[in-house]
């Protein structure tokens, strides 16, 4: 494993070539294929129904075009009708140690169990970035926040705790509270969703309290595609004087299975030793061509036997790129700005298809305005309509000029007419956990989903 002065908490898996890790996944996969089928009855139930045995399984084509997909569906039916609320478990209640459940994305709860064993296997997903931005053992991690069900936080510590870095945490104090904690304490790292980084920023500036002066070096989050998003992400730095960000892409489902590393400051890369990561066509649900098409991205996650995911739909809009070349020396897949959009929420607006993402970006590029905005979808006359509220960064800011400005601009970049609605400082919600960005008030709409999911 990792030495201190390597820059690679695996060398020889994240180095290796595309055939060797391809290989080990197909081996890593039948493995788990034959474990599921003979310790889930869901598992076993959804294989018998497609005529697949894992004996099958035995070449790329065999999974891509054979093993059936896995979905949160399956998972929330089976879960309804278990004695024990959890759907797809693989092993008996007296080995299991954790309770958690999904943030909700798609408006009902997963329930999530771990082993003792997962939870360590959990724990070392973050060690791949966080060593490779020079975070080593002294180095300490403030938390901004209350643990509660998320299993996002949990991991969070018990990649800290892998790492051998000093705890802090914030549980329980306001945000006043928690940026005078911060400045004594002068943690290397703060971890915390985008959003909320920014919101302590503001409170920082509000208190009379110099953020800058306690010396982060690192901010760390994930849970939103903000950390990714260039305007965003220069914001941050700037507000608090850090000198690096890491960001981190987690599915609840297989918790955070990318991270940046230290050259490559517009997305993450997949962490191949925890799981296997491909996008699919919409329509066809077949592997996309290459690195430039948008899919839906499908995951096998090597952390879960408790409870298996295995080519599980995650519903994520990502671009995959299998050969990048940062400098950093990973050999592993990249995801070029996270996560796109959702593919159970597409917004399509008179035939354009609109991303979050992509509005954040544009927010950047127009003066006076925040990184605080909701979108607001409805449908008026049998078309659909979004509308993009956000704060002024300023009292004094002329709304309505601000207003006009973002629209053309949105106009002029996404090819499309959305309307702009430009709002005071602070009135807007704010959030300790994920951002809730969407808000859709069509009669027929599902749950609004935030972006990020873990």
């Amino acid at each position: 494993m990792a030495t201190a002065s390597s820059r690679y908490w695996n060398e020889p898996t994240q180095t290796a070539s595309r055939q060797v890790v391809d290989d080990l996944h197909l081996e890593r996969i039948r493995h788990l294929v034959g474990w599921a089928y003979e310790h889930s009855a869901l598992h076993r139930r959804i294989y018998d129904e497609a005529s697949v045995k894992p004996s099958d399984l035995r070449t790329w084509d065999d999974f891509f075009y054979k093993l059936p997909f896995t979905d949160k569906p399956d998972y929330m039916k089976d879960q309804a009708v278990q004695p024990s609320g959890f759907g797809g478990t693989a092993l008996e209640r007296d080995r299991w140690q954790q309770y958690f459940h999904t943030t909700g994305t798609t408006g009902r709860f997963l329930n999530e169990v771990f082993t003792q064993y997962e939870t360590h296997k959990a724990g070392s997903q973050y060690c791949y970035g966080l060593w490779d931005l020079g975070v080593r053992p002294g180095d300490s991690m403030y938390f901004c926040f209350d643990f509660g069900a998320w299993i996002g936080l949990w991991s969070y510590y018990w990649g800290a705790r892998n790492l051998g870095l000093t705890i802090e945490s914030g549980g329980g104090l306001s945000a006043a509270e928690r940026v005078r904690q911060i400045v004594e304490l002068r943690p290397t790292i703060v971890t915390g969703t985008p959003t909320y980084l920014l919101h302590l920023a503001e409170v920082a500036r509000r208190e009379g309290v110099d953020l800058r002066s306690a010396g982060v070096r690192v901010l760390a989050g994930g849970g939103e595609a903000g950390l990714s998003v260039p305007v965003t992400r220069n914001r941050l730095m700037a507000e608090w004087g850090a000198e690096q960000v890491y960001d981190a892409y987690g599915i609840g489902e297989a918790l955070f299975v990318g991270q940046s590393c230290a050259e490559w400051g517009g997305g993450v890369h997949v962490i191949e030793d925890v799981c296997h990561s491909y996008a699919v066509g919409l329509e066809s649900g077949e592997p996309v061509a290459g690195p430039d098409e948008v899919g839906e991205h499908v995951v096998t996650s090597y952390t879960h036997f408790a409870q298996p995911f295995i080519k599980y739909r995650t519903h994520d809009l990502v671009r995959i790129d299998a050969h990048p070349d940062h400098g950093c020396g990973w050999s592993w897949k990249h995801l070029p700005g996270v996560v796109l959009g959702r593919s159970d929420f597409m917004v399509t607006i008179r035939g354009v298809n609109v991303y979050p993402t992509a509005i954040e970006n544009l927010l950047g590029d127009v003066s006076d305005l925040s990184n605080h905005y909701e979108l607001h979808i409805s449908c008026v006359d049998g078309m659909d309509r979004m509308l993009v509220r956000v704060e002024a960064c300023g009292p004094h800011v002329d709304r309505a000029d601000a207003a006009r400005r973002l629209r053309s601009h949105l106009r002029a970049n996404l090819g499309v007419n959305i309307e702009t609605d430009v709002v005071g400082v602070d009135a807007l919600v704010r959030y300790e956990l994920k951002t809730k960005r969407i808000f859709d008030h069509r009669a027929d709409a599902p749950p609004s989903p935030t972006l990020g999911r873990t």
